[in-house]
């Protein structure tokens, strides 16, 4: 795994996919605890049901052809707490999802992880902005992105050309990045 960033309590390394065997093994076993109905609740379907080391192989492979995958860890300990997300669309914007353990809520650790990341993207320099998804019955994913900065973007309603601009289920949050 290649860190990225780190933050006061969190180190944020990124997942390859040539990750050494001994790596993969701890990574999938901490997949099957990290991924439980209570976390899962308000993500994809693909996330749901990860009960088995098979079952997170597949997920994992899945999260890595489709985007940057991090490995959240306790800075101390060394311990995987969640992951965070990375899709890069147009070269300039960076859909962003994140998921920590239920033993891990209510902590702060979420919004260090975000603050770190927007810190580390104004920094790079390569993203316009960051775009979060959040399934709208998850109120704390929603507060924890505004409270961040980020805006939420209007509905674009359904048309005869575009019919599915709208998911009812998912609002998204963008955050602007401006450059020095």
């Amino acid at each position: 795994m290649l860190s990225r960033y780190q933050t006061a309590r969190l180190r944020v390394l990124e997942i390859a996919r040539d990750a050494e065997p001994f790596e993969l093994n701890a990574l999938l076993q901490r997949v099957t605890e990290l991924l439980t109905p209570a976390v899962v609740e308000n993500l994809p379907p693909y996330f749901q049901g990860i009960a088995s080391l098979a079952d997170a192989e597949r997920w994992l492979e899945l999260m890595l052809s489709e985007s940057r995958l991090f490995a959240v860890q306790d800075k101390d300990s060394g311990s995987i707490l969640g992951f965070l997300f990375v899709y890069i669309e147009d070269e300039h914007d960076a859909h962003i999802g994140y998921l920590l353990g239920e033993a891990y809520w209510g902590q702060g650790l979420a919004s260090e992880l975000i603050r770190g990341l927007i810190a580390l993207a104004m920094q790079a320099q390569e993203w316009s902005k960051l775009i979060g998804g959040v399934d709208k019955t998850n109120q704390a994913s929603s507060n924890l992105l505004r409270k961040l900065g980020f805006v939420e973007r209007p509905a674009v309603e359904p048309s005869a050309t575009e019919p599915s601009a709208i998911d009812s289920q998912v609002a998204f949050y963008e955050y602007h990045l401006s450059r020095p």
